[in-house]
C-alpha cells in the first residue's frame, strides 16, 4: 500500500474520533435563522482584550435551528451597508445582515441560504462540485465563486443565467488543496482579483487574460496553508494562513497585512497570530474595511467542518497602526 491511501485512511479514522458529521445533502432555498452565542478573546482571562496592534472587537459562534445546510463557511464578503454574503463547503449561497452593537460584532441577521446552480441550471448536487472555498461580489453585483476538488472559478451573473468560466492559475492542484482565496483587487485594476492557491502560491487574475503568479509575497509560515485573502481598501492584501495540529487537536492562524502586494518588494507590515488558549479556530474567511481615523476593521470567519467538535465562529478586530497611516 502507498503513503497516500494509508495518509486517507488515518485522516478518515482522525475525523471519525472527531465526531464530524456528513455534509448535508440536497439542495436548500429560503431565510433561516442564525443564534449567536458571544466568544471572548480568552476564555480562561477575561482581561485580554487585543493582540498586539490588534483589539478584538466582538466575536460569536453561531448555529442554526432551522438547516442542517448551516456550516462549513469557507469565505465572505461584504457590503458597505453590511449585506453579508458567503458560501459554504457544501456549495451554498449564504446571505444576510450584520449586526453591530455600538461597533462590536453581535451576529448575522435576516439570513438566507440557497444552493448554488450549475450551468445546467440545476443545484450543484456532489461535494465534488459544490465544494465552494472563496467569493467575490463585483461592483455590478456579479458573484464570483471560487471552487476546490473540479477546480474552477465561476462568475454569477446579477442578472441571472448560468454561471461563466473565468480565468484561474494555470498549474496543476490537488484534490483538496485548491483555491482557497479569493479577492477583488482594485488598486490593480477595475477587473483584476487575486486568487490564493492552499500550499500558499498567490496569482493576480484578469477577467480576460491569464493568470500571473506574484512570487515575491510571503509564504505560509511552516506547517501552515493559505485559507484566505482580501485586498482593503487602502490597497493592502490581507493573507491568512491557518495550521491544524493534530496531536494537540489545535488550530493557529497567523494574519498578515502586506503592503505593495504587487510591487517587486512587498512589505509584511503587521500580522495577528492567534492560537490557544485565544479562541481560534479553522478560520477559513478574511474581510477587511477601513477604519474611521485609519486602520483596518478586519472580519474572521471559520469553516466547522459541519463536524461537532468545532464551531462556526466569527469575530472581528480592530488593527491600528504602530506608525503613521498609509
Amino acid at each position: 500500500m502507498t503513503l497516500r491511501p494509508i495518509l486517507f485512511l488515518a485522516i478518515g479514522l482522525l475525523l471519525q474520533a472527531c465526531g464530524a458529521q456528513a455534509e448535508p445533502e440536497g439542495a436548500v432555498s429560503g431565510p433561516i435563522q442564525i443564534e449567536s452565542v458571544a466568544v471572548r478573546l480568552n476564555d480562561a482571562d477575561p482581561s485580554v482584550t487585543s493582540v498586539g496592534h490588534f483589539a478584538y472587537a466582538g466575536g460569536v459562534a453561531m448555529t442554526s435551528p432551522d438547516s442542517d445546510h448551516f456550516g462549513g463557511l469557507s469565505d465572505l464578503s461584504l457590503t458597505k451597508d453590511g449585506q453579508i454574503t458567503a458560501v459554504t463547503d457544501g456549495g451554498d449561497l449564504l446571505t444576510g445582515q450584520l449586526v453591530l452593537d455600538h461597533g462590536k460584532l453581535v451576529g448575522i441577521d435576516q439570513a438566507s441560504l440557497q444552493t448554488l446552480k450549475g450551468q445546467d441550471g440545476q443545484p450543484l448536487a456532489s461535494k465534488r462540485q459544490g465544494d465552494a472555498e472563496g467569493i467575490v461580489r463585483w461592483p455590478n453585483g456579479d458573484l464570483m465563486v471560487s471552487f476546490e476538488r473540479d477546480h474552477r472559478i465561476w462568475l454569477y451573473p446579477a442578472a441571472g443565467g448560468p454561471p461563466k468560466v473565468m480565468p484561474k492559475p494555470d498549474i496543476a492542484m490537488e484534490d483538496n488543496n485548491g483555491m482557497e482565496g479569493l479577492s477583488l483587487a482594485p488598486a490593480q485594476g477595475p477587473d483584476a482579483y487575486w486568487v490564493g492557491v492552499e500550499p500558499g502560491t498567490v496569482w493576480l487574475c484578469h477577467l480576460k487574460t491569464v493568470c500571473a503568479e506574484h512570487p515575491n509575497l510571503p509564504k505560509p509560515p511552516e506547517g501552515f496553508r493559505l485559507s484566505a485573502l482580501n485586498e482593503a481598501p487602502n490597497g493592502d492584501l490581507i493573507l491568512l494562513f491557518h495550521r491544524w495540529d493534530p496531536a494537540q487537536k489545535i488550530s493557529r492562524i497567523s494574519v498578515q497585512i502586506v503592503r505593495q502586494p504587487a510591487s517587486t518588494h512587498p512589505q509584511m507590515v503587521d500580522a495577528l497570530n492567534l492560537s490557544p488558549p485565544l479562541t481560534v479556530d479553522n478560520f477559513e474567511g478574511v474581510w477587511a474595511d477601513a477604519r474611521k481615523g485609519g486602520g483596518l476593521r478586519l472580519y474572521l470567519l471559520t469553516d466547522d467542518n459541519f463536524s461537532k467538535t468545532q464551531r462556526n465562529l466569527f469575530m472581528a478586530f480592530d488593527w491600528t497602526p504602530a506608525g503613521p497611516n498609509p
